[in-house]
């Protein structure tokens, strides 16, 4: 049982360009209290996944909120990261997820680890049956 529970910065998702590619292009659903956003992409894979944390300004006007939020949600990925993380790496895919939080009010943790293991069960469950359509369609053209 030989688990590395951190979240080194390689695997946060950074830079304007790739967020606004994986807001315009992802595919999203939700479950709250987050709203999930993902792409997905088969090869070259660099350390998957990347992931995004955020917190909305608009519902939460003090940092301390926002940085409290996001700072939960971080520490639930961290620790039950190691599923998807494997998932990914078996089937050679890059992951791209965006985690935003749309709650109205600061959770406490058991809530926010609770929903963050459904979360990421439902990201990996997507991403199969993204990968079943890619492989029925490849195998249509054949």
């Amino acid at each position: 049982m030989n688990r590395k529970y951190t979240f080194p910065k390689k695997e946060h998702l950074c830079g304007d360009i790739r967020i606004g590619k994986l807001f315009s292009e992802g595919e999203a659903f939700i479950a709250y209290p987050f709203r999930i956003v993902y792409a997905v992409r088969v090869g070259n894979t660099e350390e998957t996944p990347k992931i995004l944390f955020s917190a909305p300004k608009k519902r939460f006007k003090r940092a301390v909120a926002r940085n409290r939020i996001k700072r939960l949600m971080r520490e639930a990925y961290r620790l039950n990261k190691s599923d998807l993380k494997k998932f990914c790496e078996s089937n050679n895919l890059e992951l791209q997820v965006a985690f935003s939080f749309v709650g109205d009010a600061i959770p406490e943790w058991n809530f926010v680890e609770l929903k963050m293991k459904s979360a990421l069960k439902r990201v990996e469950t997507n991403v199969q049956h993204y990968l079943l359509a890619l492989n029925n369609e490849n195998k249509a053209e054949e």
